[in-house]
């Protein structure tokens, strides 16, 4: 693994364990004394005709926006540092002392249509001690009018501490899921350099949303973050987890009911659309709809948990069966959860905290080890690329060739010393772009490679003279691919199609440029070939080991015949494989025995 690679996966991974120790660190309490006493008991309540005693937290069953009122007395040892709080679910608070209004909230319009919760922090005064206060609660939700949770008493900034002390916990195991999202992100990112993937982007946003929506539930006090932000990031993010869900599915399994996660998709997007648009147009608002959008979590669980079942039956993917066993654990603390909130109207708690954690944890020990393979995997193929350069150059350059140019240069030194001058800069031309091609390792213009050709058939025409026509026609030029990947379909259209027929043959050369990408064909009306017996023939001698041993043993006895065409299918199944790996494009080989061979070289503009 390159060093690069090295520092930036430690970099990551440090990152990391800093953020879980922070969560998980013990830390001084250097803000309060801790007194903070329960001011759940002595409470009477009444609304509409209905009057009776409670001790807080309490649950009654109240109509929606109908006001209820508690009772108690401020406790004698008030002062002007003291302070009651408590926690209010989608409702709408106004506190007296006697007949003195000292707290209200909203205390002005708030943004949308929702009535966030928050935790009221209500300050008394000296003059306050052993008077009567009142809490009025009203909501337009039935399912929140007669909810009240517990309440405290002591100093104003103790109660913050204690609040804060109390709930930071819970946002810092939210706040570390979208650590990991981020992170799965950031991978993704490396990945795809290597064209690996795409799953864990779309994985690592939905990480990021779920913790968005657990930060939102964390019942922090809104003192940096506004009220509504903090509502409407939970709600929001909570609404399009479904859809991002199913494009991790998706894009992870499309083989697995493709089209029913596309659909899955829609659905949720639609519903997604749906319910904001009902909250801009003054409809149902998100907290009444929220059944919908649980009902919409459900099922897409449930359908998740399917295709994780199907994908570890058919052994698709790594480490399904410990994705598997997270996810369950997931739908059951997300049932557990759901259950618990409707029974008491409590925040979404630890248990779903923890177990999406451990599956955000999971995922990423899977996606780092992917991408160290894939690095893995990448550094083999490179090493491979560099030897099927070699390994086509040497192909390239036989000496019968060599032997043959130099033959054709002694005697034109005498006949006709101008050509044998031009033969030699073409032959020179050859050699310098067949060498260079072993070190270079990145694409150059078709144009050089072009001239290669020439300089090629050039010597090619002073050997075969008439039998040897060429035709170009070169449309599109200012294009990359990789060095020797097309020289050699001319070579092989010349040796192997044109130079076996008695009477010769034409070789076409022609390129084009098309909205998507350039191509350039090679073409001969030479004898042609079976292509489906060429690469059955070229993969079985390329896994023979001692192919190499007996083509050397073969060259050293001067029997090249029976050897020919097998150089000739591997060079291009070479051929082929170079320009998949360095270009992104494809090579396909058309051939009738009897008629000659196309070749046609697909490069795409966007490389992948």
């Amino acid at each position: 693994m390159k060093i690069k690679r090295i520092s930036e996966i430690t970099a990551i991974l440090i990152v990391l364990s800093f953020m879980i120790l922070i969560s998980f660190s013990h830390r001084q309490d250097l803000f309060s004394s801790r007194k903070v006493y329960d001011y759940n008991e002595g409470w009477e309540y009444s609304y509409a005709d209905v009057r009776g005693t409670t001790e807080l937290p309490a649950f009654l069953n109240v109509p929606e926006n109908t006001v209820i009122t508690l009772y108690n007395t401020v406790p004698e040892d008030a002062d002007d540092d003291s302070a009651v709080v408590f926690r209010t679910r989608m409702q709408t608070v106004s506190v007296y002392v006697e007949d003195r209004l000292i707290y209200k909230y909203p205390e002005e319009n708030l943004i949308g249509n929702d009535m966030p919760s928050v935790w009221n922090f209500v300050r008394l005064s000296k003059e306050d001690a052993g008077k009567e206060i009142r809490i009025c609660l009203s909501s337009p939700y039935s399912g929140f009018s007669g909810r009240i949770s517990e309440c405290s008493y002591g100093d104003f900034s103790e109660l913050v501490s204690d609040v804060l002390s109390r709930q930071l916990p819970v946002f810092r195991l939210s706040f570390l899921i979208g650590i990991i999202g981020a992170a799965i992100v950031l991978l993704s990112f490396f990945e795809s350099r290597y064209r690996a993937f795409a799953w864990h982007r779309n994985l690592g946003i939905l990480l990021i949303l779920l913790a968005m929506w657990l930060c939102g539930e964390s019942k922090l006090p809104s003192g940096k973050v506004g009220v509504e932000g903090w509502h409407y990031l939970s709600l929001v993010s909570l609404l399009f987890c479904p859809a991002f869900l199913a494009a991790y599915l998706h894009e992870r399994w499309r083989n697995i009911w493709g089209r029913a996660t596309s659909l899955l998709f829609g659905i949720n997007m639609a519903a997604a659309a749906g319910c904001l648009l009902s909250e801009v147009l003054g409809g149902p608002d998100l907290i009444r709809l929220l059944p919908l959008i649980l009902g919409l979590i459900a099922l897409s669980l449930g359908y998740t948990a399917l295709v994780y079942v199907r994908a570890a039956m058919k052994k698709e993917g790594e480490s399904i069966r410990s994705e598997l066993v997270c996810l369950c654990v997931i739908v059951l603390a997300g049932a557990a959860e759901i259950g618990r909130f409707y029974m008491t109207n409590n925040a979404v708690g630890i248990y779903i905290r923890i177990a999406i954690l451990l599956y955000a944890l999971n995922l990423l020990r899977i996606c780092a080890l992917m991408l160290y393979h894939k690095i893995r995997e990448s550094q083999e193929l490179e090493k491979k690329l560099w030897q099927s350069r070699a390994e086509l150059v040497t192909s390239q350059i036989k000496p019968h060739f060599i032997y043959n140019t130099l033959n054709s240069i002694r005697y034109l030194i005498t006949e006709d010393p101008q050509a044998a001058r031009k033969t030699v800069y073409d032959f020179s031309t050859y050699l310098r772009s067949n060498l260079e091609s072993i070190s270079g390792s990145k694409e150059i213009p078709f144009s050089d490679e072009l001239r290669h050709i020439r300089a090629y058939l050039n010597i090619e025409k002073i050997r075969f003279e008439d039998r040897l026509n060429v035709v170009e026609d070169i449309q599109a030029k200012s294009f990359l691919v990789p060095p020797l990947s097309i020289q050699p379909l001319v070579e092989n259209a010349v040796k192997h199609g044109i130079c076996r027929k008695m009477d010769g043959g034409t070789v076409t050369i022609s390129s084009r440029e098309e909205k998507d990408a350039y191509v350039v064909v090679i073409e001969d009306d030479g004898e042609g070939f079976d292509v489906s017996v060429m690469e059955e023939t070229a993969r079985n001698e390329i896994s023979r080991p001692e192919w190499k041993k007996d083509r050397e043993e073969a060259e050293y006895d001067g029997n090249l015949r029976q050897y020919s065409d097998e150089g000739n299918h591997i060079g291009l199944m070479i051929i082929r494989f170079r320009v998949q790996e360095i270009s992104g494009g494809s090579l396909k080989i058309e051939s009738r025995q009897g008629e000659g061979t196309k070749v046609t070289v697909r490069f795409p503009k966007e490389r992948g």
